[in-house]
């Protein structure tokens, strides 16, 4: 019996075919961009954990008492501004407080209260890779002095360009921009300060104006500048983060 070999010809419009392929490779584009996102979006890492610590808080008013309203209650408020604008980039943010207590019953140490929310803030920051501490300064012998202040660790070279970015962006968004003046300029200075020196990441302890100066204290108790500080500060972590 004589065996026949059937040959079947598909015929494939060029046009389909480029379709498919233009469809089977945005699929691997989307899939590839899904895990991206875990790693590296739009030049920096949105995997880093960033811990944003208001200074004070609960019993600790900080300064300000003299002035009919406290430095705790400022922290705060930038500090819940920064986490809007982060979480809004889409990073994972941990706050040390999210409301007006002290941190001291986090710790297990034996210790002076003081030295014991000191101890849980220090744990809480380390479970990060950045860090931002935020305070308000002051400076009843001199109330002439005014300003921004971003302290780093003297050893740390990742702190200090965390800093020094977070200074510029500062000097352009809040200074420059917002305020629009060349008279005042935030400023970085190395600093062995406890959430500094004990921590084990990026850290930066920012006093974000002083409010024993008239000036400053205005803008401290204007929500406009409080969100361009905060808007300011994300913007300088991002810059950090892409350098």
């Amino acid at each position: 019996m004589l065996k026949r070999t059937v040959f079947i010809v598909i015929k494939i419009n060029k046009k389909a075919l480029l379709a498919l392929s233009i469809f089977i490779l945005a699929l691997l584009i989307i899939g590839g961009w899904k895990e991206k996102s875990l790693q590296t979006v739009f030049g920096y890492s949105l995997s880093k954990k960033v811990v944003i610590d208001p200074g004070h808080g609960g019993i600790d008013g900080g300064t300000g008492e003299y002035f009919g309203f406290l430095e705790k209650n400022i922290n705060l408020n930038v500090a819940l501004k920064l986490k809007k604008y982060l979480t809004d980039e889409k990073f994972d943010v941990i706050m040390t407080r999210e409301k007006d207590i002290s941190l001291e019953e986090k710790s297990p140490i034996k210790a002076s209260r003081y030295l014991r929310d000191l101890d849980a803030r220090k744990r809480i920051i380390n479970n990060g890779d950045i860090s931002v501490s935020i305070h308000v300064d002051a400076n009843p012998d001199s109330i002439k002095t005014r300003g921004v202040k971003i302290y780093y660790y003297p050893n740390s070279i990742e702190g200090k360009k965390l800093a020094q970015s977070i200074c510029n962006s500062i000097n352009n968004i809040v200074y420059k921009r917002f305020l629009n003046t060349n008279r005042i300029k935030a400023v970085i200075a190395p600093e062995d300060f406890y959430v500094l020196r004990e921590t084990q990441i990026s850290c930066v302890l920012i006093e974000i104006g002083f409010i024993t100066n008239p000036e400053d204290r205005k803008l401290l108790k204007s929500e406009k500048y409080k969100a361009k500080m905060a808007k300011a500060i994300c913007d300088g972590i991002i810059q950090y983060l892409k350098e």
